[in-house]
C-alpha cells in the first residue's frame, strides 16, 4: 500500500486503537505535519516502525527455553 494517512486511518491500517498511534509518534514513528497541523503518516513509515520490532523465531525460543528452564527450578 502506498501512500499517506491520517492518524486514525493509521491506527485501522495497523488495526490498533488511536492512542497506541499517538504512543508511536512519540517513541519515533516519523510523520509530517502540514501548516494546518493535521499530521500524515506514509504506510511504509508504519511497515517500517514495526518491522522495527520483528522478532526472530530463534529468539523467541530461547525466551521460552529460558522462562521453561526458571519454571524448573
Amino acid at each position: 500500500m502506498t501512500g499517506w494517512v491520517k492518524i486514525t486511518d493509521a491506527a485501522k491500517y495497523a488495526d490498533v486503537s488511536k492512542r497506541t498511534v499517538e504512543d508511536w509518534l512519540k517513541q519515533g514513528l516519523k510523520y509530517s505535519r502540514l501548516p494546518s497541523g493535521t499530521r500524515l503518516i506514509k504506510f511504509e513509515w508504519i511497515d517500517e516502525y514495526l518491522e522495527s520490532f520483528m522478532v526472530s523465531e530463534n529468539e523467541i525460543d530461547i525466551v521460552v527455553d529460558e522462562i521453561m528452564s526458571g519454571l524448573k527450578n
